[in-house]
């Protein structure tokens, strides 16, 4: 076998059951990881059963966790490291990505959990449910090229006063003030692109 490009990470598993311990330390060592039983690891793999005492997580470089989605919001504010929150039947490239991941100082979710980290506040999700005319999204996407209230009118064979009363909706439906805000708010909430 050929040695790896870069040196893999050591990790320690810390989990309750002996049998998933066991079939955790099979996995990691047949894909080249170094595992121990010393507090020295670069990676820590830890189950439910540290939900807790999450707090003596807070020494570690970098912690996977298997289990509960509630890891997704503890872990960002107990680390300054990598972490990797995946569920307790993650598949073998799942867990072995986590652990790279986390070694590498990344945060690492499967795919349904990505988002869940974002806590939206009620203005933003109020937002998200903004329903934009088929004349306003025209006026927005305008906006986005820089077109001026005269140009725009032109381009869509309205008057100057109309463009302004779509104008003044976006920025009332968005919560903004200015046109730059309306076509930065617009692509936050992807109804726009430049």
């Amino acid at each position: 076998m050929t040695a790896p490009l870069i040196a893999l990470p050591c990790v320690r598993i810390a989990v309750a059951s002996a049998v998933m311990a066991a079939g955790l330390a099979a996995l990691l060592t047949s894909a080249g990881f170094p595992v121990t039983q010393e507090a020295e690891e670069d990676v820590l793999i830890v189950d439910d059963s540290w939900l807790a005492d999450a707090e003596a997580l807070a020494d570690a470089p970098a912690v996977v966790t298997l289990g509960s989605p509630k890891w997704t919001t503890l872990l960002p504010e107990l680390l300054t490291g990598g972490w990797a929150a995946l569920p307790a039947d993650a598949t073998p490239a799942e867990l072995l990505a986590g652990v790279l991941g986390a070694a590498a100082g990344l945060a690492v979710l499967p795919p349904g959990q990505v988002g869940m980290l974002e806590d939206e506040d009620p203005e933003d999700q109020a937002l998200s449910n903004i329903a934009l005319t088929p004349r306003e999204l025209d006026v927005l996407n305008l906006l986005a090229l820089g077109l001026s209230n005269k140009r725009a009118a032109r381009d869509l064979g309205v008057s100057e006063s109309t463009i302004k009363f779509h104008v003044a909706s976006l920025y009332s439906k968005l919560g903004v003030q200015s046109r730059a805000g309306a076509v930065a708010r617009g692509m936050g909430l992807g109804l726009v692109s430049v």
